[in-house]
Protein backbone atom coordinates (compact mmCIF):
# COMPACT_ATOMS: atom_id res chain seq x y z
CA UNK A 1 0.00 0.00 0.00
CA UNK A 2 2.71 2.38 1.00
CA UNK A 3 4.20 1.52 -2.20
CA UNK A 4 1.48 2.19 -4.05
CA UNK A 5 1.33 6.12 -2.42
CA UNK A 6 4.88 6.27 -3.02
CA UNK A 7 4.85 5.66 -6.58
CA UNK A 8 1.52 8.29 -7.23
CA UNK A 9 3.39 10.82 -5.55
CA UNK A 10 6.67 10.17 -7.37
CA UNK A 11 4.48 10.09 -10.58
CA UNK A 12 2.59 13.70 -9.24
CA UNK A 13 5.97 15.27 -8.93
CA UNK A 14 7.20 14.10 -12.71
CA UNK A 15 3.76 15.42 -13.53
CA UNK A 16 4.54 18.48 -12.32
CA UNK A 17 8.02 18.99 -12.70
CA UNK A 18 7.20 17.86 -16.52
CA UNK A 19 4.58 20.85 -16.67
CA UNK A 20 6.92 23.00 -15.15
CA UNK A 21 9.34 21.97 -17.99
CA UNK A 22 7.21 22.52 -20.57
CA UNK A 23 5.63 25.83 -19.36
CA UNK A 24 9.13 27.10 -19.07
CA UNK A 25 10.17 26.13 -22.79
CA UNK A 26 6.59 27.43 -23.98
CA UNK A 27 7.99 30.95 -22.24
CA UNK A 28 11.72 30.55 -23.72
CA UNK A 29 9.52 29.96 -27.19
CA UNK A 30 7.34 32.92 -26.96
CA UNK A 31 10.19 35.05 -26.04
CA UNK A 32 12.31 33.79 -28.59
CA UNK A 33 9.15 34.59 -31.20
CA UNK A 34 8.66 37.83 -29.76
CA UNK A 35 12.21 38.93 -30.14
CA UNK A 36 12.67 37.31 -33.74
CA UNK A 37 9.66 39.89 -34.49
CA UNK A 38 10.97 42.59 -32.48
CA UNK A 39 13.84 42.94 -34.41
CA UNK A 40 12.27 42.35 -37.57
CA UNK A 41 10.36 45.17 -36.93
CA UNK A 42 13.76 46.97 -35.69
CA UNK A 43 15.29 46.22 -39.05
CA UNK A 44 12.87 47.65 -40.91
CA UNK A 45 12.75 50.64 -38.73
CA UNK A 46 9.08 51.53 -40.39
CA UNK A 47 5.54 52.65 -38.49
CA UNK A 48 3.77 50.42 -40.29
CA UNK A 49 6.26 47.58 -38.86
CA UNK A 50 6.64 48.82 -35.35
CA UNK A 51 1.91 49.26 -35.12
CA UNK A 52 2.28 45.52 -36.73
CA UNK A 53 4.57 44.19 -33.71
CA UNK A 54 2.50 46.08 -31.11
CA UNK A 55 -0.66 45.03 -32.13
CA UNK A 56 0.54 41.42 -32.23
CA UNK A 57 2.48 41.38 -29.17
CA UNK A 58 0.80 43.76 -26.34
CA UNK A 59 1.66 42.17 -23.60
CA UNK A 60 5.81 41.78 -24.71
CA UNK A 61 8.73 42.50 -22.81
CA UNK A 62 9.58 44.91 -26.15
CA UNK A 63 6.36 46.73 -25.98
CA UNK A 64 7.51 50.06 -24.22
CA UNK A 65 10.66 50.28 -26.77
CA UNK A 66 8.39 49.54 -29.53
CA UNK A 67 6.81 52.75 -28.60
CA UNK A 68 9.23 54.52 -28.44
CA UNK A 69 10.43 53.12 -32.02
CA UNK A 70 7.25 53.47 -33.53
CA UNK A 71 6.42 57.54 -32.20
CA UNK A 72 10.93 58.31 -33.37
CA UNK A 73 9.47 56.80 -36.94
CA UNK A 74 6.64 58.83 -36.99
CA UNK A 75 8.33 61.97 -36.45
CA UNK A 76 11.04 60.79 -39.21
CA UNK A 77 8.13 60.44 -41.69
CA UNK A 78 6.79 63.74 -41.47
CA UNK A 79 9.70 66.05 -39.95
CA UNK A 80 11.59 66.17 -43.07
CA UNK A 81 11.95 68.05 -46.58
CA UNK A 82 9.73 65.69 -48.36
CA UNK A 83 6.72 65.31 -46.58
CA UNK A 84 3.84 67.76 -48.32
CA UNK A 85 1.73 70.04 -46.68
CA UNK A 86 -1.16 67.99 -47.26
CA UNK A 87 0.45 64.93 -45.83
CA UNK A 88 1.53 67.09 -42.94
CA UNK A 89 -2.16 68.62 -42.26
CA UNK A 90 -3.81 65.05 -42.56
CA UNK A 91 -1.72 64.60 -39.64
CA UNK A 92 -2.34 67.11 -37.45
CA UNK A 93 -6.04 66.77 -38.08
CA UNK A 94 -6.51 63.38 -37.36
CA UNK A 95 -3.80 63.71 -34.48
CA UNK A 96 -4.69 66.54 -32.40
CA UNK A 97 -1.99 67.35 -29.66
CA UNK A 98 0.39 64.53 -30.45
CA UNK A 99 3.67 64.27 -31.17
CA UNK A 100 4.47 67.57 -30.67
CA UNK A 101 7.57 67.55 -32.56
CA UNK A 102 5.56 67.20 -35.60
CA UNK A 103 3.41 70.34 -34.10
CA UNK A 104 6.14 72.21 -34.09
CA UNK A 105 7.83 71.48 -37.47
CA UNK A 106 4.30 72.02 -38.84
CA UNK A 107 3.79 75.19 -36.99
CA UNK A 108 7.24 76.59 -38.18
CA UNK A 109 6.18 75.76 -41.56
CA UNK A 110 2.82 77.24 -41.64
CA UNK A 111 3.76 80.69 -39.56
CA UNK A 112 6.56 81.53 -42.19
CA UNK A 113 4.41 84.91 -44.12
CA UNK A 114 4.92 83.79 -46.82
CA UNK A 115 2.94 80.47 -46.46
CA UNK A 116 -0.15 80.32 -48.22
CA UNK A 117 -1.99 80.18 -45.05
CA UNK A 118 -0.39 83.36 -44.27
CA UNK A 119 0.56 85.29 -46.88
CA UNK A 120 -2.40 87.48 -48.15
CA UNK A 121 -3.21 89.77 -50.84
CA UNK A 122 -6.36 92.15 -51.38
CA UNK A 123 -6.97 91.16 -47.76
CA UNK A 124 -7.74 87.71 -48.72
CA UNK A 125 -5.93 84.38 -47.88
CA UNK A 126 -5.13 81.65 -49.88
CA UNK A 127 -6.25 79.33 -47.61
CA UNK A 128 -3.35 76.29 -47.45
CA UNK A 129 -3.10 76.23 -50.99
CA UNK A 130 0.30 74.40 -53.20
CA UNK A 131 0.90 75.41 -57.08
CA UNK A 132 0.04 78.18 -59.47
CA UNK A 133 -3.26 80.66 -58.25
CA UNK A 134 -3.92 83.39 -60.90
CA UNK A 135 -5.79 86.40 -59.69
CA UNK A 136 -7.99 88.44 -61.88
CA UNK A 137 -8.96 91.97 -60.32
CA UNK A 138 -11.76 94.30 -61.53
CA UNK A 139 -12.01 97.54 -60.05
CA UNK A 140 -16.09 98.98 -59.92
CA UNK A 141 -14.91 102.47 -60.48
CA UNK A 142 -13.53 101.84 -63.98
CA UNK A 143 -10.04 101.28 -63.45
CA UNK A 144 -8.11 99.09 -65.31
CA UNK A 145 -8.50 95.67 -64.50
CA UNK A 146 -5.01 93.62 -62.72
CA UNK A 147 -3.65 90.35 -63.23
CA UNK A 148 -1.48 88.77 -61.11
CA UNK A 149 -0.22 84.95 -60.17
CA UNK A 150 1.01 83.43 -56.97
CA UNK A 151 3.04 79.87 -57.13
CA UNK A 152 3.64 77.42 -53.99
CA UNK A 153 5.36 74.68 -54.06
CA UNK A 154 4.07 71.32 -52.34
CA UNK A 155 4.91 73.02 -48.91
CA UNK A 156 2.63 75.64 -49.73
CA UNK A 157 5.42 78.20 -49.07
CA UNK A 158 5.19 80.68 -51.81
CA UNK A 159 8.11 80.97 -54.26
CA UNK A 160 7.20 83.08 -56.96
CA UNK A 161 4.98 86.31 -57.38
CA UNK A 162 3.48 88.59 -60.29
CA UNK A 163 1.55 91.61 -58.98
CA UNK A 164 0.36 93.77 -61.69
CA UNK A 165 -0.15 97.30 -59.52
CA UNK A 166 -0.37 101.23 -60.86
CA UNK A 167 2.89 100.64 -63.00
CA UNK A 168 2.26 99.45 -66.34
CA UNK A 169 4.34 96.29 -65.67
CA UNK A 170 4.07 93.89 -62.76
CA UNK A 171 6.43 93.40 -59.59
CA UNK A 172 7.90 89.95 -60.12
CA UNK A 173 9.31 88.33 -56.50
CA UNK A 174 10.97 85.31 -56.10
CA UNK A 175 11.40 83.46 -52.71
CA UNK A 176 14.06 80.75 -51.33
CA UNK A 177 14.20 79.52 -48.25
CA UNK A 178 16.86 77.86 -45.73
CA UNK A 179 15.86 74.22 -44.18
CA UNK A 180 17.19 71.88 -41.35
CA UNK A 181 15.70 68.92 -39.74
CA UNK A 182 14.95 70.74 -36.34
CA UNK A 183 13.27 73.41 -37.06
CA UNK A 184 11.95 72.96 -41.08
CA UNK A 185 11.52 76.05 -43.22
CA UNK A 186 11.84 79.80 -42.75
CA UNK A 187 12.65 82.53 -45.70
CA UNK A 188 16.02 82.84 -46.85
CA UNK A 189 15.95 85.39 -49.45
CA UNK A 190 13.37 87.45 -51.02
CA UNK A 191 14.36 88.67 -54.37
CA UNK A 192 12.05 91.64 -55.37
CA UNK A 193 12.40 92.95 -59.26
CA UNK A 194 16.34 92.94 -58.94
CA UNK A 195 16.60 93.80 -55.74
CA UNK A 196 17.48 90.71 -53.05
CA UNK A 197 16.67 91.16 -49.36
CA UNK A 198 18.44 88.00 -47.05
CA UNK A 199 16.91 86.96 -44.02
CA UNK A 200 17.29 85.31 -40.55
CA UNK A 201 15.36 83.17 -38.49
CA UNK A 202 15.91 83.08 -34.67
CA UNK A 203 14.02 80.49 -32.56
CA UNK A 204 12.06 80.42 -29.02
CA UNK A 205 13.53 77.60 -26.31
CA UNK A 206 10.54 75.10 -28.10
CA UNK A 207 11.90 75.54 -31.20
CA UNK A 208 9.53 78.01 -32.38
CA UNK A 209 9.93 80.28 -35.54
CA UNK A 210 10.18 83.80 -33.36
CA UNK A 211 11.86 86.28 -35.17
CA UNK A 212 12.20 86.79 -38.65
CA UNK A 213 14.74 89.71 -40.01
CA UNK A 214 16.17 90.94 -42.91
CA UNK A 215 19.36 93.11 -43.39
CA UNK A 216 16.73 95.57 -45.65
CA UNK A 217 15.18 96.11 -42.47
CA UNK A 218 11.77 94.17 -42.57
CA UNK A 219 11.02 91.96 -39.51
CA UNK A 220 8.05 90.15 -37.88
CA UNK A 221 8.26 88.99 -34.32
CA UNK A 222 5.84 85.68 -33.39
CA UNK A 223 4.11 85.45 -30.00
CA UNK A 224 2.55 82.14 -29.02
CA UNK A 225 -0.23 81.31 -26.05
CA UNK A 226 -0.13 78.45 -23.49
CA UNK A 227 -0.95 75.45 -25.80
CA UNK A 228 1.85 76.36 -28.23
CA UNK A 229 -0.68 78.17 -31.01
CA UNK A 230 0.45 81.62 -32.48
CA UNK A 231 -1.03 84.46 -30.53
CA UNK A 232 0.61 87.64 -32.36
CA UNK A 233 2.66 88.90 -35.29
CA UNK A 234 4.07 92.03 -35.52
CA UNK A 235 5.43 92.96 -38.65
CA UNK A 236 7.87 96.11 -39.19
CA UNK A 237 9.53 97.97 -42.11
CA UNK A 238 10.96 100.92 -41.09
CA UNK A 239 9.06 103.60 -39.62
CA UNK A 240 5.65 101.40 -40.58
CA UNK A 241 4.13 98.96 -37.72
CA UNK A 242 1.79 96.34 -38.11
CA UNK A 243 0.30 94.26 -35.37
CA UNK A 244 -2.25 91.15 -35.75
CA UNK A 245 -3.83 88.81 -33.11
CA UNK A 246 -4.60 85.87 -33.89
CA UNK A 247 -7.01 83.49 -32.11
CA UNK A 248 -7.31 79.71 -33.31
CA UNK A 249 -5.17 80.64 -36.02
CA UNK A 250 -7.30 83.36 -37.60
CA UNK A 251 -6.93 87.49 -37.50
CA UNK A 252 -9.07 88.71 -35.16
CA UNK A 253 -7.70 92.21 -34.48
CA UNK A 254 -5.21 94.26 -36.49
CA UNK A 255 -2.91 97.61 -35.64
CA UNK A 256 -1.87 99.57 -37.95
CA UNK A 257 -1.41 102.87 -39.34
CA UNK A 258 -3.04 104.36 -36.03
CA UNK A 259 -5.98 102.31 -36.65
CA UNK A 260 -7.28 99.62 -34.49
CA UNK A 261 -9.87 96.69 -36.98
CA UNK A 262 -11.55 93.81 -36.14
CA UNK A 263 -11.65 90.73 -38.32
CA UNK A 264 -15.29 88.91 -38.47
CA UNK A 265 -15.97 85.41 -39.95
CA UNK A 266 -18.16 82.98 -40.73
CA UNK A 267 -17.62 79.39 -39.94
CA UNK A 268 -18.49 76.46 -43.41
CA UNK A 269 -19.65 73.64 -41.78
CA UNK A 270 -19.00 72.04 -45.33
CA UNK A 271 -15.51 73.04 -45.43
CA UNK A 272 -14.88 72.99 -41.55
CA UNK A 273 -13.07 76.52 -41.70
CA UNK A 274 -13.90 80.05 -41.31
CA UNK A 275 -13.80 82.90 -44.21
CA UNK A 276 -13.44 86.61 -43.51
CA UNK A 277 -16.55 88.07 -44.31
CA UNK A 278 -16.11 91.34 -42.35
CA UNK A 279 -13.24 94.09 -41.50
CA UNK A 280 -14.56 96.69 -38.77
CA UNK A 281 -12.45 99.68 -38.25
CA UNK A 282 -12.43 100.12 -33.81
CA UNK A 283 -13.45 103.78 -32.87
CA UNK A 284 -13.31 104.86 -29.04
CA UNK A 285 -16.24 107.28 -30.59
CA UNK A 286 -20.40 106.85 -31.11
CA UNK A 287 -19.35 106.96 -35.13
CA UNK A 288 -19.07 103.35 -36.85
CA UNK A 289 -15.99 103.14 -38.17
CA UNK A 290 -15.00 102.27 -41.57
CA UNK A 291 -16.65 98.40 -42.93
CA UNK A 292 -15.12 96.06 -45.47
CA UNK A 293 -17.09 92.99 -46.47
CA UNK A 294 -16.16 89.98 -48.53
CA UNK A 295 -18.84 87.78 -49.80
CA UNK A 296 -17.13 84.57 -52.00
CA UNK A 297 -17.68 81.30 -54.33
CA UNK A 298 -15.69 78.60 -53.37
CA UNK A 299 -14.63 76.01 -54.62
CA UNK A 300 -14.83 72.11 -53.24
CA UNK A 301 -11.39 72.14 -51.77
CA UNK A 302 -12.73 74.97 -49.38
CA UNK A 303 -10.75 77.80 -51.94
CA UNK A 304 -11.92 80.74 -52.62
CA UNK A 305 -12.67 80.92 -56.37
CA UNK A 306 -14.33 84.74 -56.27
CA UNK A 307 -14.50 87.36 -53.79
CA UNK A 308 -16.44 90.39 -54.25
CA UNK A 309 -15.57 93.26 -51.55
CA UNK A 310 -17.63 96.42 -50.21
CA UNK A 311 -16.06 99.55 -48.13
CA UNK A 312 -18.87 100.90 -46.46
CA UNK A 313 -21.40 99.90 -48.42
CA UNK A 314 -20.58 100.45 -51.84
CA UNK A 315 -18.56 97.54 -54.40
CA UNK A 316 -14.74 97.94 -54.40
CA UNK A 317 -13.57 95.29 -56.35
CA UNK A 318 -13.94 91.64 -57.41
CA UNK A 319 -11.30 89.22 -57.56
CA UNK A 320 -11.35 86.03 -59.24
CA UNK A 321 -9.01 82.86 -58.65
CA UNK A 322 -7.93 80.17 -60.80
CA UNK A 323 -6.10 77.34 -59.29
CA UNK A 324 -3.60 74.46 -60.92
CA UNK A 325 -4.53 71.39 -59.04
Amino acid sequence: MHKKIWTALVLMALAVTTTAQQSADDLKEQRFIEREAYNTARNLNTVDAWEIFINNYPESFYIEQARKMRDAAIVRRYCNDKTTLAELTEYIDENGAQEPRIRTFYANLVNNPTHSYRFEHMDVGFNGCTGRVDEHITFADGRKARDCYFIFDDKGLLVKSSIMGTRPKPVVTTYSYNYDNLHGYALKQMNRAGAKSDFEAFYDNNDKLEILTSHSGQKWVMTYNDNGAISKVVFTDGSSRRTLVYNDGYIIREETGGKALRYLYDYDSATFKKYLIGINEVTESETPGGERKFAYDIDIKGRITRCTITQDGKEVMTITRKFSN
